[in-house]
């Protein structure tokens, strides 16, 4: 079992973002929708661990904190910072659109 060395906190405007991604998918196909869902919450628990193993991120606007991503899901981007042991999660991106205005 891996040892959960950060915690993890994600934003609720971004947790709000992925619910409506999910049941937006749900409309379509469940499996779909709970395929995303299941996605997203090993792309978190696997931020508890390692999170630096992930590419820096660099939004057209900066915000003045290093940041990084992971993607899941084939087209889903986890945008967060670490500080000290804890990742917070700012954004849940769909890495096909430019959305760096979220993070302004």
């Amino acid at each position: 079992m891996a040892q959960t060395d950060y915690a993890v906190s994600v934003d609720i405007a971004a947790k709000g973002k992925m619910l409506k991604h999910v049941r937006f998918l749900a409309r379509v196909s469940v499996s779909t929708a709970e395929h995303l869902r299941n996605a997203y919450y090993d792309a978190l628990k696997s931020l508890e661990s390692n999170p630096q193993r992930c590419p820096l991120y660099k939004p057209n606007n900066s915000i003045g904190e290093e940041l990084r991503y992971l993607l899941f899901s084939e087209r889903y981007r986890i945008v967060f910072g670490i500080v000290g042991k804890a990742v917070f999660v700012y954004d849940i991106q769909d890495a096909r659109q430019n959305v760096d205005k979220n993070l302004v």
